[in-house]
Formats: C-alpha cells, sequence, structure tokens
C-alpha cells in the first residue's frame, strides 16, 4: 500500500510538471506579413512608417503670396498648403498631414497625424490644395532657452515640420508615394500673444499718462484720472478728436502686436486700418489748429480761459455761451467710431489677423468726421451772432469748448 501511494504521488508530480512546461509557451502569433482581414498595405502607412525620400517624390510646395497667416497658425486653427506634383495625383489617393516639433539635433519626435478637412484638385490634377487643422494633441513644445528646439520672432514662437504624404497604390495594393514635401510653420499660443500685447499696451498707456500729467499740472490739472487726462485740453474739455486718436492708436498697435506675436514675424497692417487711422489723425490736427487760433483771440481780447475739470460728458455735450447741449455730430462720430473699433478688435481676436475694412465703413467714417470737424469750425460763428441777444454770464469763459 504505502509502494502504491509512493507511485501515484510521483505520477501526479510528473503530470503537473507537464502542464507548467506547456503553461510557460508563448501562444503562436499571426505571421507579420498577413494583413488584418479588409485592410490594403497602404492603410497602415503614414508618417512614421514611409521613408523620406532624397528627392520631393515629384512635387513641391507653392509658395503663397505674403500674408499674415500664411505660415503660422495656433492649435486647432486651420492652415492650408498647395502641392505641385509633376504627375497626376490620383482622386482616391491618401492624404496625410503630419505635424511635429523641430528640433536642432538628430533626436526626433514622432509624428502626429492629422486628416486633412478641405482638398482641391486642380490643374489636371497635379495641383492639390490642402487645408488641415492644426492639431491639438502635439506634446509640451521644447525649451525656448538652451534646449534643442528652433523658435522664431525673438523666442516667441515655437517652430514644427510639416510633411504632406501623399499615397496611392501599386496594381499589387502595396502603398506608393505620389508625392511627399515638407515644410516648417508656427505653432503659436493666443495666451502667450495675449500677455505680451497686455505688457506693451500697459507699457505705452503708463508713458503716454505720465507724460500728460506733466502737461497739465501747469494749468491746476495735475489730479486727473489717468485716463481723462489723455484726452484733455489745456482749457480743461476732453476731447473727442483725441479721443478717437487714442482708440486708433491703441486698437491698431495693440491688434498689431498680437498678431505679431502669433506669427513671430512683421505682419501687413491693412490699408483700410490706415485710412481710418489717417482720418482721425487729420481731424486732431485740425482740432488742435482751430483750438490754437480760438486761444489767440481769447488773448487780443485780453481774457483767459476759466479754470474747469473735464468731463466724460464732453465727448457728446457741446458748451457754448454757459450752456450745455447734446452735440448730434458729436454723437455720431462717437457711436461710428466705438463700433468699427469693436469690430477690428473682435474680428482680431476670433481670425488672428487685421481685418480689411469695408469702403463703406471708410466713407462713412470720413463723413462723420467731416461733419464733426464743420459743426466745429461752424461753432464761433453761431456764438458771436447769439451773442447780442444773450450775452456770455462769464467774460473768461471761452466762446466753445475744446476739439
Amino acid at each position: 500500500m504505502r509502494l502504491s501511494s509512493r507511485r501515484h504521488a510521483a505520477g501526479f508530480a510528473i503530470v503537473l510538471a507537464l502542464c507548467g512546461v506547456a503553461a510557460a509557451q508563448p501562444a503562436p502569433s499571426a505571421p507579420a506579413s498577413i494583413p488584418r482581414a479588409g485592410a490594403s498595405p497602404a492603410d497602415s502607412a503614414g508618417c512614421n512608417t514611409v521613408e523620406r525620400p532624397v528627392s520631393a517624390a515629384g512635387a513641391s510646395l507653392v509658395p503663397e503670396a505674403a500674408g499674415q497667416q500664411k505660415n503660422w497658425q495656433p492649435p486647432g486653427g486651420e492652415i492650408s498648403f498647395t502641392v505641385r506634383s509633376f504627375t497626376q495625383i490620383p482622386p482616391d489617393a491618401l492624404v496625410l498631414v503630419c505635424f511635429r516639433w523641430k528640433r536642432n539635433f538628430e533626436r526626433q519626435d514622432q509624428f502626429i497625424t492629422a486628416r486633412p478637412t478641405h482638398l482641391d484638385l486642380t490643374e489636371s490634377a497635379r495641383l492639390l490644395k490642402v487645408t488641415v487643422v492644426v492639431p491639438s494633441t502635439l506634446p509640451k513644445p521644447p525649451p525656448r532657452f538652451g534646449g534643442d528646439g528652433e523658435y522664431t520672432g525673438l523666442f516667441i514662437v515655437p517652430l514644427a515640420d510639416v510633411r504632406i504624404l501623399i499615397l496611392g497604390k501599386n496594381p499589387d495594393g502595396s502603398p506608393l508615394v505620389a508625392a511627399d514635401v515638407s515644410h516648417e510653420v508656427g505653432i503659436s499660443s493666443p495666451l502667450w500673444a495675449v500677455l505680451v500685447t497686455a505688457a506693451s499696451v500697459l507699457i505705452a498707456f503708463s508713458i503716454l499718462t505720465i507724460i500728460c500729467y506733466r502737461r497739465l499740472r501747469p494749468f491746476g490739472l495735475g489730479d486727473l484720472d489717468p485716463f481723462i487726462r489723455i484726452i484733455t485740453t489745456p482749457n480743461g474739455y476732453a476731447s473727442l478728436s483725441r479721443f478717437q486718436m487714442v482708440v486708433w492708436t491703441f486698437v491698431v498697435a495693440a491688434s498689431a502686436v498680437y498678431v505679431m506675436a502669433l506669427s513671430g514675424d512683421l505682419i501687413e497692417v491693412t490699408t483700410g486700418t490706415l485710412v481710418l487711422l489717417g482720418i482721425s489723425g487729420a481731424v486732431t490736427v485740425g482740432s488742435r489748429l482751430q483750438e490754437s487760433a480760438q486761444t489767440a483771440r481769447l488773448a487780443d481780447d485780453g481774457s483767459t480761459a476759466a479754470a474747469r475739470k473735464p468731463r466724460w460728458s464732453d465727448l457728446i455735450v457741446n458748451d457754448a455761451n454757459g450752456q450745455r447741449e447734446i452735440d448730434i455730430a458729436r454723437v455720431q462720430m462717437l457711436y461710428f467710431t466705438l463700433v468699427t473699433a469693436a469690430f477690428v478688435v473682435m474680428r482680431v481676436l476670433t481670425s488672428y489677423v487685421i481685418p480689411e475694412i469695408p469702403q463703406g465703413f471708410q466713407i462713412l467714417m470720413g463723413i462723420s468726421n467731416a461733419v464733426y470737424f464743420g459743426s466745429k469750425v461752424a461753432q464761433p460763428m453761431a456764438n458771436a451772432a447769439a451773442a447780442p441777444d444773450a450775452p456770455s454770464t462769464n467774460p473768461a469763459t471761452p466762446p466753445t469748448q475744446g476739439s
């Protein structure tokens, strides 16, 4: 009995040992050359698997006209490339656009693949315009200082390699590289651009308000708040023409800094924006000349301007012969200025470009400013005509308010 039990135990141990060896063997895998069901070899090809050819595979990237958003976009923004092929591009070709950070050394990141959102094949299937959204899945860019990444625009905008791979199929189903071109683009950060713009606006505003403080202090107007002192004239009125000039100066300058911080390069300021800036400047200069002539007439009469505190209501209220009334020409000019400036700011923040002002708006602003300036020139004559009937109670008060 004892011998039989020993034999049973030894047999059981042998069975367990054989089962353990069998479990340790790896399961047989399918051959690597067998594709998955329903897939072709071209489906597995991509920027990380297809070797970059020595040549451009019979294709090149067509340079586009200089603009504000050709070679840069933030993550989530659309960017377009135009590929010209020396041979016909198959209509069923697979188009891939791949992104990775541009590095100075041999170590390179893996490409992040993005499918185009729009394809336009023209010129007998030899010209392909590819529109793609910059992927938001790009990793954190290389460090700005001391790293191996490349930046442009004073280390503001990191550069990325873009590979446009157009794949056809051979008769046997294997992938055929119809075109393979590369380019570099800037991947900008709207948050960083906002911070740079806010800093530049704050510095410019601080310098301007300090200069205006020193200018107005001899006239007893040194205790004004930092905003209204910028548009205050020496006779104590808030000037609408100066307000318009300040608004357009800051809107255009801040927009330019914002877009340049996004692109890392100088940008084109649109003609319509420059026209509006010129209109506001011309009206400001004309108002200053009219104000100087008025001050000279008061000096000849032996009168001096009475000290007063400027008010924001001076922008739309006309003060003549001791009476204050709303001037519709001022209201119109202020309204059109604020609406147009708000339009420019919203377009810059949403499209990352300085928009072109429609010609109708340029004419509208020109007419509004002309009416305002004509009203200012005609106001002293109207006051002089009304003086015999309604003489001023304070001879030291100037006949009209500032510009």
